[in-house]
Parts: structure tokens; C-alpha cells; sequence
């Protein structure tokens, strides 16, 4: 019944989980780029990476800035799809270990506090798509870097 509504289509599912992904962290990196934004640019979140105890902070606050940003409009074009998806796996899993759980002591599902769930989210939907692939829809394929 539900295929005759709407028909499965992998490509289509890649592309709107790749869209909702990029969504969701571009802003995430502007705040985190922005000198005159609340974290104040790569250097308030080197130094809020330094507090964590994150090695290399101001390297690393570069990255993660970069990633949410232009790794986040490289997911929703499809370019670099399992490269970008895996190194977000690994900075929702560094999210969760070191802020969540480390610094927040926070449960799964959040109480008073934030709970990790969402990040635990997008760690399933970056995972999905490190191991499929941007699909048909996504430029990968066009340059070469997928089937």
C-alpha cells in the first residue's frame, strides 16, 4: 500500500537525508566561524575546545568550523559524501564522549539537562550515508567518486 503512495527510491532518500544533514549543521559551523556570532569565531571555540581538553584546539576548532560549513554544503551537493560523512561520525562521537557524557554527565534522553540523542541522530544518519554514498543524485558520480 505505502509503495503505490509513494514509490521506494533509494537516490531520492540519499538526497533528502543528505539535504536535512547539511541543514542542519551549516548553521552550526556559522556560529562557529563568526567572530562577532556567540562563540566568537574559531578562536572562542579553540578556546572552549582548550577548557574540554580537546588536543590542538585551535587547529581543531578550524575543522570542525570548515566541516560544518563548507563539508556541510559539500553533503548537500553530493561531493565527498563518505569522506565528509565520516569525519562527521567522528566529531558527533568526540560531541558525545567529551561534552555530553565527559563535561554534562548527560543521559541518552536529557532530563533537566541536554541528552545526546540528537547527536547520536546524526551520527546514524552521517554513518548511513558513509556507507551508501551520496547515490544518483548527488555529484560523486559525475567526477568520479562513486559508482
Amino acid at each position: 500500500m505505502v509503495d503505490s503512495l509513494v514509490p521506494p527510491s533509494t537516490d531520492l532518500g540519499l538526497l533528502l537525508l543528505r539535504l536535512a544533514t547539511g541543514l542542519v549543521f551549516l548553521p552550526h559551523g556559522w556560529l562557529k566561524l563568526n567572530p562577532n556570532g556567540p562563540m566568537k569565531g574559531p578562536g572562542g571555540v579553540a578556546a572552549w575546545f582548550k577548557q574540554l581538553g580537546i588536543p590542538l584546539p585551535g587547529l581543531l576548532a578550524w575543522v570542525v568550523a570548515l566541516l560544518e560549513t563548507a563539508g556541510a554544503l559539500l553533503l548537500i551537493l553530493g561531493l565527498g559524501t563518505r569522506l565528509i560523512a565520516l569525519a562527521i561520525v567522528v566529531e558527533m562521537l568526540v560531541a558525545i564522549l567529551r561534552v555530553r557524557i565527559g563535561v554534562g554527565k548527560s543521559p541518552f534522553m536529557g532530563g533537566q539537562a541536554a541528552g545526546w540523542e540528537f547527536e547520536f541522530v546524526l551520527i546514524a544518519a552521517a554513518l548511513t550515508l558513509a556507507i551508501a554514498g551520496g547515490g544518483s543524485l548527488a555529484l560523486d558520480p559525475i567526477v568520479g567518486l562513486a559508482r
